[in-house]
């Protein structure tokens, strides 16, 4: 396969007989994914031949893994040989840098070449002539440009002196006047200005990517267990399999909605006395949504009496930043292995609660919540908190290392940490100097009366029966609920609810609140005379 010196673009079909001819020179390239930019085809077809050179013949039998695609004009490039010596899978590895940065000095339209190319950029280089241009095949970059010519975004083709049927052209008459003959003669319809269109729909950013573990570690890994126990042999490639069915060593960041002000508004409307969070929040979101949009805060501790909130608060962040959540209590636990693992050495060895949410997903921001922190029994031979000091250290988080899978570490510098506790006194000042200490007050009265419409809205939202009842509560209903904590809220409406439809009701009255909440009833003593 050559590319002519003039670097022409290449048609859609002539793209599929030039994938079907690498196929069939690569016959165990036929049920791979084979869909790179036109290109980058010389690029991938002098991987080809060096990447065979490395591979056996039980790797051709085995028809290793080989996915060449290309994502925002980058030669995207992977390929795993099964059960491949950990040398040879370096070896692999070094072709494929090579690819991705030989690509990167290639235009993907045309396959000329680029100067600046940068293999770790996130955005792929095109030559002058294309560097404008909208698409990767002939067709679509003629149509693409007719398009942008008709709506104005692009220089029109110069004037012909005579029509198309070789009429000459009468230029006496204004080019204003033909336009407005022809808009009077088009059907009455708002007019649509395609610059404004565009300014109003919303930029469209790259997924950010981070590279989360080192693919020769678990290579290593792997490796090392091969010739151990079959139990152990076993776990360690079902561990290897999980992390490459979430990504391998790549994980992408959650990013922030376009209205992500909007979901502010929202937070603070359904928790009131977190505004100081709200605003901690704003600051954070603002920073990075002049960045690559991720969603990322500073470790944050939320300091306030039991029943607020406080957990419910990280929930419903993170269901609507759509990230992975999940909760730990510190009260209960006994020593470091919930958060990093236990020692390799014991036979029933796991790894931690924060690797298996990083390995095994496809985003490495979730928001992880250490509940009742100040509870944490530090006197115990092993300590709780010790993973801490380097999980919400920003620098030494980026090389985290699991007890159970010492082979390599792990990226866990962009998880969203939220601590809780009733008191900071008993937290350890190391610990304290990691995040951002907020104190979150008790509900006022006027502001448990929207906490009490949030919470009844989310049960309504969340549940089946949710559209049996009506909207929003009643005045005197919330009027007798003004007293409770969030955490009793929804207590008692959950049995509020529960009382009106054994009643047939589509509403909450007084009577179906907790006896102890309902029209003052009366007293049980003497009555004095």
């Amino acid at each position: 396969m050559t590319l002519s010196p003039r670097y022409r673009t290449m048609s859609r079909a002539a793209y599929l007989r030039a994938i079907a001819a690498m196929k069939a020179s690569h016959p165990w390239l036929a049920s791979q994914v084979v869909e790179p930019a036109p290109g980058h085809l010389l690029v991938v077809e002098q991987f080809l031949a060096k990447a065979e050179l490395l591979m056996q013949p039980e790797h051709l039998k085995c028809a290793p893994l080989f996915c060449a695609t290309t994502f925002r004009d980058r030669l995207c490039l992977r390929m795993e040989l099964t059960d491949a010596s950990v040398s040879r899978d370096r070896a692999l590895q070094d072709l494929i840098d090579v690819a991705r940065h030989a690509a990167q000095q290639h235009c993907p339209v045309c396959g000329g070449p680029v100067i600046g190319g940068d293999a770790n950029a996130g955005q792929g280089v095109r030559c002058k002539k294309h560097e404008t241009a909208i698409g990767l095949f002939t067709e679509d970059i003629k149509r693409n440009r007719r398009l942008a010519s008709g709506h104005g975004l692009k220089p029109a083709p110069a004037q012909r002196e005579r029509s198309i049927r070789g009429e000459p052209i009468d230029s006496s008459v204004p080019m204003e006047e033909v336009v407005t003959l022809v808009v009077r003669g088009l059907p009455d319809e708002a007019p649509t200005d395609p610059l404004i269109t565009l300014a109003e729909a919303p930029v469209q950013r790259a997924t950010p990517q981070i590279v989360l573990l080192d693919a020769n570690g678990l290579s290593s890994f792997v490796e090392r267990h091969r010739t151990r126990q079959e139990e152990k042999a076993r776990r360690a490639q079902h561990i290897a399999e999980r992390i490459r069915a979430a990504g391998h060593e790549r994980r992408s960041l959650g990013v922030l909605p376009h209205d992500w002000r909007g979901l502010i508004e929202d937070f603070s409307l359904d928790f009131p006395n977190f505004g100081e969070v709200a605003e901690v929040l704003q600051d954070h979101f603002a920073l990075h949504a002049m960045g690559d949009g991720r969603v990322s805060w500073s470790p944050i501790l939320l300091v306030g009496p039991a029943g607020i909130g406080k957990t419910e608060a990280a929930r419903w962040l993170a269901e609507r930043l759509c990230l992975p959540f999940r909760v730990m209590d510190m009260a209960s636990t006994q020593s470091g292995s919930p958060l990093a693992g236990s020692e390799s050495f014991w036979s029933n060895s796991e790894p931690g609660v924060l690797f298996e949410l990083l390995a095994y997903q496809p985003q490495a921001n979730p928001v992880v919540v250490l509940d009742e922190l100040d509870k944490t029994d530090k006197d115990r031979p092993y300590d709780p908190l010790a993973a801490l000091y380097t999980l919400l250290e920003p620098r030494s988080a980026r090389s985290f290392i699991d007890l159970s899978i010492r082979d390599f570490s792990i990226d866990t510098s962009h998880v969203n940490w939220i601590a809780t506790a009733n008191s900071a006194d008993n937290i350890p000042a190391p610990l304290l100097s990691r995040m951002t200490v907020i104190h979150v007050q008790a509900p006022t009265p006027e502001q448990v009366t929207r906490i009490a419409q949030a919470i009844y809205g989310r049960m309504r939202a969340e549940a089946r029966w949710g559209e049996a009842f009506v909207p929003r509560l009643d005045a005197v209903v919330v009027e007798q609920l003004r007293g409770l904590p969030p955490r009793q809220l929804g207590h008692a409406l959950r049995r509020a609810l529960g009382r009106a439809a054994r009643h047939e009701r589509d509403h909450i009255t007084i009577h179906d609140l907790p006896p102890a909440m309902g029209p003052a009833a009366r007293g049980i003593g003497f009555i004095a005379t």
